[in-house]
């Protein structure tokens, strides 16, 4: 074995059984016991075959939390990254108070989602939550709302939540791909008469694709795991309404006990997000990066 070869294996060796512990062995865990009737309580399983796959599919609330789980993860892709791309650029001039603002904007970021949902509950509150005080102040008392508690306003209640805190990811990798873009290349474009317009949509966006694809691709994963806001703020209510597949997997596992169909619904939850993922890639990669 040559040296090269050695080193490699040596470097490369600990990182692969990591990966295999944590990922494929679990893995390989869910897909055999998604092939059983198992159950968290120690009874003895049997095979079932497929059973587990036709229940999650048939059953009506897999059907909406996988309905739930994929509207999240489509408008997850499109408000927090172009929130975040849109403060990034007014952030992007090197001035006291755009220091200042960036400085603050990393906080909810840094914030547990469990401590970002209970802030959000507070504004949300029926009676002197922030939102239903607003709208008092402003004689609109007719559209105070029990935010989190009504089935058409709560699912969106919890979005917001979440996408205030993903705008800020998407703000802090934007920011980072905006400094990394020539200026000569901006000023050549605008000594070439193209309008500001222009020049965000045939210069900046062009070259802020790579880092585009990465923004998308870790709110999807975020949007596609999306469990302890949920949890915390509605724990999948009212009537399930904001139930999105981390959720019904727990509930399945630790309320109905049935390891077998929680086991199924992980892995229609893992096969959607290696979709989406491979998707954004192949998008990421295509093509040119400049038009």
């Amino acid at each position: 074995m040559r040296p090269t070869t050695r080193w490699a294996l040596l470097f490369m060796g600990p990182p692969i059984l990591l990966f295999t512990a944590i990922v494929v062995v679990p893995t390989a865990m869910a897909l055999r016991l998604s092939f059983t009737d198992a159950n968290i309580l120690g009874q003895t399983s049997q095979w079932i075959g497929f059973d587990n796959f036709v229940e999650a599919f048939t059953n009506e609330h897999v059907r909406k939390s996988i309905r739930i789980t994929l509207v999240w993860t489509l408008f997850g892709a499109l408000i927090p990254p172009a929130l975040g791309l849109g403060i990034a650029m007014m952030l992007q001039a090197n001035t006291r108070f755009a220091a200042i603002m960036k400085s603050a904007l990393f906080v909810p970021i840094s914030i547990s989602l469990v401590v970002v949902g209970q802030v959000w509950i507070w504004i949300y509150q029926p009676g002197d939550g922030l939102i239903n005080q607003m709208l008092g102040l402003v004689g609109l008392e007719s559209l105070e709302e029990a935010w989190l508690a009504n089935r058409s306003t709560a699912l969106w209640a919890v979005f917001i939540a979440w996408a205030w805190q993903q705008s800020v990811l998407a703000m802090i990798l934007y920011l980072a791909g905006l400094t990394s873009i020539p200026g000569e290349l901006v000023e050549a474009a605008r000594v070439d008469g193209a309008a500001q317009f222009q020049v965000f949509r045939r210069v900046i966006v062009p070259l802020l694709r790579p880092i585009t694809t990465v923004v998308l691709s870790l709110i999807a994963i975020n949007s596609l795991r999306n469990f302890d806001l949920v949890f915390a703020m509605t724990q999948g209510g009212p009537v399930r309404e904001t139930e999105t597949m981390p959720m019904l997997v727990w509930r399945i596992l630790f309320r109905q006990h049935e390891q077998g169909l929680a086991s199924a619904v992980s892995l229609i939850l893992f096969a959607m997000t290696l979709v989406v993922i491979g998707g954004l890639t192949w998008w990421g990669r295509r093509g040119s990066y400049v038009d």
